[in-house]
C-alpha cells in the first residue's frame, strides 16, 4: 500500500509541476475572435510585437517575411494570405506555405510596398502592408 501512496504523490506532484510550468491549461482556451490585423515579420518565423514597419533593400537583394493574423485581443488567428507587391518588388511564396514569402528588390524606388491580404469568411478584406526603399545595387 505504501508504494501506491508514493506513486499517487508522484503523479500529483507531476501534475502540479506541469501546471506551474504552463504545460497544462488551467481552463479551456477561448477560441480567437475574428481577424483584426495582419502582422508581417522579417524571417521565416512569426515573432511578437508589432511586426515590420519599414524595410530597405538594394536591387537584387531578397528577404524572407512571415505573417501572423491576430484578433482584437492579440490572439493568433490562422490565415493563409495572398501576397501583393509594387512593380519594383517581386514576391515568391515559399512552396506550400503562403504564410512565408520571399520579397526581392527588382529596381530602385524611393517608395515601394508589399502586402499580405486575407479575405475573411464574412467577406471582409484585411491587409498587412510594409513600405520601404529600394536602393541601387552596389
Amino acid at each position: 500500500m505504501g508504494t501506491w501512496k508514493k506513486r499517487g504523490a508522484a503523479v500529483f506532484l507531476l501534475g502540479v509541476g506541469s501546471l506551474a510550468a504552463g504545460n497544462l491549461p488551467l481552463s479551456p482556451q477561448a477560441a480567437p475572435g475574428p481577424l483584426a490585423l495582419i502582422l508581417i515579420y522579417k524571417g521565416d518565423t512569426p515573432g511578437t510585437g508589432p511586426g515590420m514597419t519599414s524595410f530597405t533593400l538594394r536591387v537584387g537583394e531578397e528577404m524572407t517575411v512571415t505573417v501572423k493574423g491576430v484578433d482584437a485581443n492579440g490572439n493568433e488567428v490562422p490565415i493563409w494570405p495572398t501576397w501583393k507587391a509594387d512593380e519594383e518588388l517581386s514576391v515568391r511564396v515559399v512552396e506550400g506555405r503562403s504564410k512565408v514569402a520571399v520579397v526581392k528588390a527588382l529596381k530602385p524606388a524611393a517608395a515601394a510596398f508589399f502586402s499580405a491580404v486575407y479575405l475573411t469568411d464574412d467577406g471582409r478584406k484585411v491587409t498587412g502592408e510594409v513600405g520601404g526603399e529600394i536602393k541601387p545595387a552596389g
